[in-house]
């Protein structure tokens, strides 16, 4: 008997929701699936779970799905990801290392569910994969889809999903594969070389796009939206003739720059991927995710990377059933590698097997289980007192017996309630002083991830001195000071060109971590005059920063 699957992947702008057939030759057949835009504007993030709850019930009404367990998988915004290289250990110390390796590379290691995978590296030694994310993000999903009708079982993250749909699709492949995840908010590479994996997120994405053609246009984010979802396409270039509708064609050229700033960052992640890891250069690019479909993407990459650009095909991997219809599969099969490669987890074995589900939510459906049998013995204790009132009623000398055995019940149940009552007034005073740890600690994880956007997108040859907020709005701007090496940046030192810096500052502005008047606050100047002192060849630069919310120092 064939045994089913659901799968869910839950993306920054789209969820999708799969159910598969396990047969009895472990062979995974699709049989129904859908997927729903969240409709989530990103300046309205504080309501985000809300939205993708709506999306997920409209998904299981639409597609009929009976209630039972479902695999989640979740994109690269929520998740924390960092690899680490181990020397070659005997067994029983990986766990120490991978421990001490935690935390030090997971902030607020207390906070977060975690796991790791341990994966081959280059020249014997061992590379692992720290997968991380916060407690209540995973409770609250796991509490959102529960109400849905569906249990989270298992909890993975879309890197691990794509590649085991990846490794399972494409069994013969050699040398180095790249494949490409271009979402809404994030975009992922990963490499694929034989049986080594390794991954890079950065923040150039379709909203990235969405966001350029709002500020070109001086229109809302979601008409801009609604732009580039109507064009979807990138511009050739060159001497190709421009588009006949003349905003068409502006959006196109706008698409391109956006789609310029993704070649640098995959020219900078195979650079890190070679450099650092060891690894070879790729020789094919796979596309997939709901980005990575405007025309003439993969024309523009293939012929910036000069390496062959397809798309990722994860049907190859699973049968797909008679009823499911051909045309609509045909258009969607892009966006299903995520929950394809969760039903491959139940297949059989795949090389990664990450597990990000919180205890809490296993103690959670642990006692909904007993809840179910307490519920069932209940009926069933009361079906039998029904019987016995009903027999015991027509013994008047018994009647009296019977009443106050039934009060004593209703008195003990009184009882309980009354201490019930209690608890959930001291919840209700701990989560109040919860709440507000968690915006501190929110604070916290706001300030990590601003240092490391501006460590991110950080030129070469380049280091910051100072990084402090200013008098006036110390919680919206900040200033930076930095120096650099001019031989290093600088083709002609008499006749410098600022462009790295400048390109700093620009990265910064489309950061969403960062707003629009983020600006150099003065040239760029010399440390020195003097071409004898040594510090002639250092210049240095100021960036007035505007953040787009407040933090607090």
């Amino acid at each position: 008997m064939s045994k089913r699957i659901l799968t869910l992947d839950i993306g920054a702008s789209t969820i999708k929701l799969a159910e598969f057939q396990l047969t009895k030759d472990h062979e995974i057949v699709l049989v129904n699936y859908g997927t729903r835009a969240i409709g989530l504007d990103p300046q309205d993030e504080a309501n985000r779970m809300v939205y993708t709850g709506t999306a997920v019930d409209e998904l299981v009404q639409e597609m009929r799905v009976k209630s039972g367990p479902v695999l989640l998988s979740l994109s690269g915004q929520h998740v924390f990801s960092r690899y680490v290289k181990l020397p070659p250990v005997s067994g029983d110390k990986i766990s120490q290392i991978v421990e001490y390796e935690a935390q030090q590379n997971i902030p607020n290691l207390s906070e977060v569910v975690w796991d790791r995978q341990i994966l081959p590296g280059a020249e014997g030694d061992m590379d692992v994969l720290l997968a991380a994310v916060k407690q209540d993000v995973v409770e609250d999903l796991a509490e959102t889809v529960h109400e849905c009708g569906l249990d989270t079982e298992m909890v993975d993250i879309s890197i691990a999903a794509l590649y085991n749909a990846y490794y399972r699709a494409y069994p013969e492949q050699e040398g180095c594969t790249m494949i490409l995840d271009m979402g809404a908010k994030t975009t992922s590479v990963i490499f694929a070389e034989n049986e080594r994996v390794w991954s890079r997120s950065f923040p150039v994405s379709g909203n990235t796009i969405t966001q350029s053609i709002s500020n070109d246009f001086k229109i809302p984010f979601g008409e801009a939206e609604q732009l580039k979802e109507n064009v979807s396409m990138v511009a050739l270039g060159g001497a190709y003739e421009p588009l006949p509708d003349p905003e068409a064609d502006q959006i196109s050229k706008c698409i391109r720059s956006s789609m310029t700033r993704l070649h640098a960052e995959i020219v900078r992640s195979i650079n890190t991927y070679r450099g650092q890891q060891n690894g070879q250069a790729p020789t094919r690019v796979l596309l997939t995710g709901g980005t990575s479909v405007m025309q003439y993407l993969d024309v523009f990459l293939q012929e910036k990377l000069n390496i062959e650009v397809e798309y990722f095909n994860p049907l190859q991997a699973i049968q797909v059933a008679e009823t499911v219809d051909e045309e609509r599969i045909a258009s969607d099969w892009h966006l299903l590698a995520e929950v394809i490669g969760l039903a491959l987890r139940k297949a059989g074995e795949v090389p990664m097997n990450l597990n990000l589900l919180p205890p809490s939510v296993v103690r959670e459906r642990t006692f909904r289980k007993k809840q179910g049998m307490l519920v069932a013995s209940l009926i069933m204790f009361t079906a039998t007192l029904a019987v016995w009132g009903w027999f015991t009623s027509r013994q008047a000398q018994h009647e009296g017996l019977l009443r106050g055995e039934l009060q004593t019940q209703v008195d003990e149940l009184n009882r309980w309630n009354t201490q019930i009552q209690g608890v959930k007034r001291n919840l209700t005073e701990l989560e109040s002083e919860a709440n507000v740890l968690t915006e501190v600690v929110d604070s916290r994880v706001k300030w990590v991830a601003l240092l490391e956007e501006i460590r991110t997108h950080l030129p070469e040859a380049v280091w910051i001195t100072q990084l402090r907020p200013t008098a006036e709005e110390g919680d919206r701007t900040l200033t930076l000071i930095g120096s650099f090496f001019k031989d290093n940046l600088y083709e002609d030192v008499n006749r410098p060109d600022n462009a790295p810096i400048l390109e700093f500052v620009e990265n910064l502005r489309a950061s969403e971590l960062f707003g629009d008047e983020t600006q150099l606050g003065l040239s760029i100047v010399n440390l020195v005059t003097d071409p004898s002192d040594y510090r002639y060849s250092i210049a240095t630069f100021r960036i007035d920063i505007v953040l787009s919310e407040a933090l607090t120092l």
